[in-house]
């Protein structure tokens, strides 16, 4: 299958190897398609921290009128801020109907509420590194495509393609108000390049099936709890080859993108 390299300024490649699927073979003409078109956008997760989002808060207050109020903030802030950005966009149209200017200053906040959520010492740029376009380029995710329960640092995972949380991040973030909003199926694959930094953490299906029924009952009625499990946990497409390489690199104060290709 085939093979992606991503080129650092001063540091050497992350080599990736992707899976033997139809969901990697789509990945990778999706990704090509891009290269060949310009290079994608890279967020350094470094810039992204409480102080820089503090700075975003008080332009989120100027532009859009959101009291995004710092005093107190803790991780269960970041999802009610989340949902600000939920409800001032459409479920399928996410930023695509949203100006310009606009479109940057949310993308900025929305990367940064994440980080934030999962920046620490022991891993400074966060759950994961993302190489993305903004477009509306995709192809649809294929029904067979089964989904893993569990990621691993260096593990490759498809680009979330919705504002909006998969089912397993809203039962991590107890987050069930306005669920039918909230809750959206990885059904997309986005050109966009994902890298795990982080090991998950495993969960009871027991106990995730009950968090479901006993706080979202409407929802699960309506959509099935076959449909709900179906796009539970990651979709994994491919992993990383030089592991130890990546684990370096991901502590680095510096990361400067040269450029990505597929051979």
């Amino acid at each position: 299958m085939k093979q992606i390299i991503i080129n650092f300024q001063t540091h050497d490649p992350i080599y990736i190897q992707l899976e033997e699927s139809r969901t990697a073979e789509l990945f990778a003409g999706l990704l090509q398609k891009n290269l060949s078109r310009e290079k994608p956008i890279w967020r350094d997760p470094m810039k992204y921290t409480l102080g820089y989002f503090k700075t975003l808060c008080m332009e989120i207050k100027e532009k859009l009128g959101w009291d995004w109020n710092m005093e107190g903030f803790s991780m269960e802030s970041t999802v009610h801020f989340h949902k600000d950005i939920e409800g001032f966009l459409e479920k399928e149209q996410s930023f695509r109907k949203i100006p310009g200017e606009l479109q940057n200053l949310l993308h900025e906040a929305h990367y940064c509420l994440h980080n934030i959520q999962y920046t620490n010492n022991k891993n400074p740029r966060g759950a994961f590194l993302q190489f993305e376009w903004f477009n509306d380029d995709y192809v649809d995710l294929p029904l067979d495509k089964e989904f893993s329960h569990q990621v691993d640092v260096g593990d490759i995972v498809l680009q979330n393609p919705y504002v909006g949380h998969p089912p397993i991040q809203c039962f991590c973030d107890d987050d069930y108000k306005n669920i039918s909003r909230t809750c959206a199926y990885h059904d997309r694959i986005l050109p966009g390049l994902k890298i795990v930094t982080k090991n998950g953490i495993g969960f009871s299906i027991e106990k995730y099936k009950k968090w479901w029924n006993d706080n979202c009952k409407e929802f699960v009625a309506k959509e099935g709890m076959d449909q709900i499990l179906k796009y539970t946990g990651f979709p994994v497409i491919g992993k990383v080859n030089n592991i130890e390489h990546l684990k370096t690199i991901i502590n680095e104060k510096s990361l400067a993108l040269e450029g990505i290709k597929i051979t």
